[in-house]
């Protein structure tokens, strides 16, 4: 009785929490894929009340579930990459993982099933090292609160329920486990209602951007909201800020929020701030960057450095490697340094 009352907790409050996402955020990258991940987690939890079944119904209850790991990874990475599509490798993997999950389901052979669970725990692996990836140069401090409760909280438990998934397959389950497994399920719920519908509730909103941010609108635009206006305190920091950056401070090699804040005798919150509210980045490195590409530019179009090799003008401006150098640059310019020079100074 616990558990059928915990569970359908749970399942009314992921359908609540569903509900708010869907009416409110539909035309946000990444949502639709938070909607299959609270889809199958809701039949996941219903699967143990719907044993008496047909064998076909039974595989479709379970299909949504198989989409789980997936679903989670490639919303973590809408949610980190503002720009950036998912990549065509990633639908590849996550394909092969719902194969192998369903030839275990379909019970092929016990091979696909050992087999499954890393896979499975491969893709949550996967989903969480996206959340981490970056997180300190995360100028949204709404997305960043949701990547660390991502991390902390749902990540942990779906490692935690593939790994005793697969152990209670070979050991008998413990009396309680079940109900733990509702309660615990059921105040994930809770807190995920209570932090998107109370505590926060733009924080999808601030965290994804829209579909229709880098397409043609089909209708007049609303006038974006402009940011309040800088107070005495914001302004001598953005001149500060600015003073540090003409005078090369972005050359920095490795170069963090953390460490430009003390540089500036200032408070990382308030730097995270400006930047993020009355500059327009929602990434550090991409503010770094736009100064590090307009001096490699420069020097790239300058005759009396066209014998300085690229990798040296990258390492020059605060790059480690020449690989993030190029992958900026051609951001901004659609080229790779080496053909915007050549294009630059022909010989």
């Amino acid at each position: 009785m616990d558990y059928r009352f915990f569970t359908g907790a749970a399942c009314g409050l992921l359908l609540l929490a569903a509900a708010r996402i869907a009416i409110g955020h539909r035309h946000r990258v990444g949502s639709w894929w938070l909607l299959i991940l609270m889809f199958g987690a809701s039949l996941y939890l219903l699967r143990p009340l719907l044993d008496n079944q047909s064998a076909l119904t039974g595989l479709l209850i379970n299909l949504p579930t198989l989409l789980i790991p997936g679903a989670f990874w490639v919303f973590t990475y809408q949610l980190c990459n503002d720009k950036e599509p998912f990549p065509r490798w990633g639908w590849v993997v996550i394909g092969v993982e719902i194969a192998i999950d369903l030839a275990s389901q379909l019970h092929l052979h016990p091979f696909f099933y050992l087999l499954a669970q890393p896979c499975k725990l491969g893709l949550i692996g996967a989903g969480l090292a996206t959340l981490m990836q970056q997180l300190q140069s995360d100028l949204v401090n709404e997305r960043r609160q949701l990547r660390i409760g991502l991390l902390i909280a749902i990540g942990s438990y779906m490692v935690i329920v593939v790994c005793a998934e697969f152990v209670f397959s070979y050991f008998p389950i413990p009396a309680g486990v079940a109900t733990l497994h509702a309660i615990m399920a059921s105040a994930l719920a809770f807190a995920a209602c209570l932090w998107l519908l109370a505590l926060s509730p733009r924080a999808l909103e601030e965290s994804l951007p829209s579909i229709t941010e880098d397409s043609e609108p089909t209708a007049p635009a609303e006038s974006p909201t402009r940011p309040e206006p800088l107070d005495a305190n914001q302004q001598v920091l953005l001149t500060k800020l600015q003073q540090h950056m003409q005078a090369g401070g972005y050359r920095h090699t490795g170069l963090t929020i953390r460490e430009l804040a003390d540089q500036l005798a200032t408070r990382e919150h308030a730097l995270r701030a400006l930047i993020n509210q009355h500059l327009g980045f929602r990434n550090f490195n991409e503010y770094l960057n736009q100064f590090r590409i307009d001096e490699a530019s420069r020097r790239l179009c300058d005759p009396n450095e066209a014998h300085l090799p690229v990798l040296s003008i990258a390492l020059d401006i605060g790059y480690r490697s020449l690989s993030p150098f190029n992958a900026a640059f051609k951001r901004r310019h659609n080229q790779t340094p080496t053909e915007f020079r050549r294009a630059q100074l022909p010989e």
